[in-house]
């Protein structure tokens, strides 16, 4: 990563995907459902859609320079089970509560967030070993739409 230097090695991104992928299942998560990523340029950005694609599901990657209120409508629209943030992005996430109801996973990368399970902790606890049941996932990306609301695509898996 070019901002903090950060490298992460083919061999890694196997291991930690394959724990995320193991975490997603063990919540719950199954082929078909839905995950959101609101991440900075991180290498957890990758772990999290590795582990979304060998898991089975969709993963909708939301733009952080969006307004709370676009972000909420993405983060709703999509049908996310999940939800991966980046710590330092907190402060527009208690704006964003009303549209995370459905999201019973969530997720917070680096500085701790209120009401987010710590990313490092919970993939720590998960094997390196690939999920039983590994099955294609896919991007569920927006277009900015029309008719003033952006627009899922979101392809057969």
């Amino acid at each position: 990563m070019a901002g903090s230097g950060t490298t992460l090695t083919y061999r890694a991104l196997e291991a930690r995907s394959n724990r995320l992928a193991h975490f997603f299942r063990a919540k719950g998560l199954s082929a078909g459902d839905h995950i959101a990523v609101l991440l900075g340029n991180r290498a957890e950005y990758f772990e999290t859609c590795w582990a979304a694609q060998r898991s089975g599901l969709y993963v909708t990657p939301v733009n952080s320079h969006l307004t709370t209120p676009e972000i909420g409508y993405i983060v709703n629209d999509c049908g996310a089970r999940a939800l991966v943030v980046d710590g330092s992005l907190r402060e527009l996430l208690p704006e964003l509560e009303s549209s995370l109801s459905s999201v019973g996973v969530r997720l917070a990368v680096g500085e701790p967030v209120p009401g987010f399970d710590p990313y490092e902790d919970m993939i720590a606890r998960c094997p390196e070993s690939p999920i039983a049941d590994e099955t294609e996932g896919f991007l569920m990306l927006y277009s900015s739409g029309v008719t003033g609301k952006p627009k899922g695509i979101e392809r057969p898996l």
